[in-house]
């Protein structure tokens, strides 16, 4: 998914489907076994965990983000087609054998294997209450987070700053925006409208702007020698963007020609889909966790869970983990607007501009909060993130919340989670770092290579 300051952006999804080559089987599955001849108990639990999250996946193709299985096994789990109470008890079931393993297992461990426990029954118990939800059970928006992504909403100590990043805005909005009787949100939504990309100069903008992330990404991350992108423009599709991980360090991104893209939000769906966001760190995570410890529950993620809201908040941050401001200006003044075909004499106001405006995207979860558990209505709700958050077309992000509710908190709080781990400080907000670029560089990469990283995120 891509970033929901713009409500464009909520309709963009990111989903990985790739082929290997192994088929575990739910109950008695075929696993790896010890020098005694003894069946490893956590790949048997790791097999059965595969089936159940892609026979979730059959059920609600919205609760599966990326499955990487054998056709065999999909075909399998496809004839078996579970029901979602079977589904539901199954993960209890299992749940319940990965505690006793936990318990069971009393002698000095790596901690790796302690984290991998933990996090399986995390990922556990938000399969359960998933399948709650998709039976009709509602739960009240911040008890959702908690058990969806085992995080809760950020105390919001942003208004006074919110306040005077809009006053900033409308006072640097060209004359001309300024002196309409239309309101703030419209006003912005008018003058970003400008610096729309033509359709037809799409392309070369888009793999410009994929270049300039993955040169900074490269020098930082090592990227296998054969990892790659391809990108693909595309009509008549509900989503604005759409990547799919292919696996072994390939990508596929899908840009929507339907929706039109500014240059901001063109750089930003690069570094977000691409480097260092989910590509980068979908690549790493299989590396660490798929190819070096053969943990084959990472082939899979459920899309309601503590593992796939530490992924979108990481993707969520990429922009801002390899650009800073001014690198993003030259960017988008020195290659991206020339390439659309727009003046670049005007890039700079424009980025300082979508910079201000993404900061307000704080105001976002509690009027989501309010929304989902019923507390604000329809319009008035669209009102709020219009005067808050500068939403000009607000429909579209409530019709987002209509259908992924408290996931939304990946996008708004997860990032800012995810800053506050990387550069340090209790409230960055992208303002002063107190950790030097390699060390925000490693702790980045850590989210996407260590076992129960979302662990990192909780603190308030």
């Amino acid at each position: 998914m891509e970033d929901i300051s713009n409500p464009r952006r909520w309709v963009s999804r990111s989903v990985a489907v790739v082929l290997t080559c192994f088929a575990l089987a739910l109950a008695g599955c075929t696993s790896s076994r010890s020098a005694d001849g003894k069946a490893d108990p956590w790949e048997t639990i790791a097999g059965r965990y595969v089936r159940l999250v892609v026979a979730l996946g059959e059920r609600d193709p919205d609760s599966l983000d990326f499955a990487v299985v054998s056709q065999g096994l999909r075909v399998e789990v496809h004839a078996a087609y579970p029901n979602l109470g079977q589904i539901g008890r199954e993960a209890k079931a299992l749940r319940a054998q990965v505690h006793e393993l936990r318990i069971a297992d009393r002698t000095p461990v790596d901690k790796g294997l302690v984290e991998r426990g933990a996090l399986l029954e995390a990922q556990l118990v938000a399969i359960e209450r998933r399948v709650e939800m998709l039976q009709g059970q509602r739960f009240p928006f911040d008890d959702e987070a908690r058990f969806l992504f085992a995080t809760t909403r950020l105390t919001d100590r942003s208004v006074a700053e919110r306040s005077r990043a809009r006053s900033s805005i409308e006072s640097l909005l060209p004359p001309e925006r300024r002196a309409t009787h239309q309101s703030s949100s419209e006003r912005y939504a008018a003058y970003d409208s400008g610096f729309a990309v033509p359709a037809e100069r799409l392309q070369p903008v888009m793999v410009a702007a994929l270049a300039a992330c993955r040169e900074r990404t490269a020098a930082h991350v090592s990227l296998p020698a054969n990892e790659s992108i391809e990108l693909a423009f595309v009509r008549n599709r509900p989503w604005s963007a759409f990547s799919r991980y292919l696996g072994s360090a390939h990508s596929l991104i899908q840009v929507n020609l339907d929706f039109p893209l500014t240059v901001d939000e063109a750089l930003e769906l690069a570094c977000h889909e691409g480097y260092p966001g989910h590509h980068v760190f979908n690549t790493l995570h299989e590396a660490a966790f798929v190819q070096q410890k053969r943990w084959m529950e990472a082939s899979v993620q459920p899309t309601f869970s503590p593992e796939s809201f530490l992924s979108e908040a990481a993707a969520a941050y990429a922009p801002r983990m390899v650009l800073s401001d001014a690198e993003r200006a030259y960017v988008e003044r020195v290659i991206l607007f020339p390439l659309a075909g727009l003046p670049a004499s005007k890039a700079d106001l424009y980025v300082k501009i979508s910079t201000l405006v993404r900061s307000l995207k704080s105001a976002e979860p509690s009027i989501a909060q309010r929304y989902v558990d019923g507390d604000l209505e329809f319009v008035r709700a669209g009102s709020a993130l219009g005067a808050e958050a500068f939403m000009a077309h607000p429909d579209a992000t409530l019709l987002y919340l209509n259908e992924y509710r408290s996931y939304m908190l990946a996008y708004t709080d997860g990032e800012e989670r995810v800053s506050r781990w990387v550069d340090g400080g209790a409230e960055s907000g992208g303002a002063a770092r107190t950790r030097s670029l390699e060390d925000r560089w490693s702790r980045y990469r850590e989210l996407a290579i260590t076992p129960g990283a979302q662990h990192f995120l909780s603190a308030e």
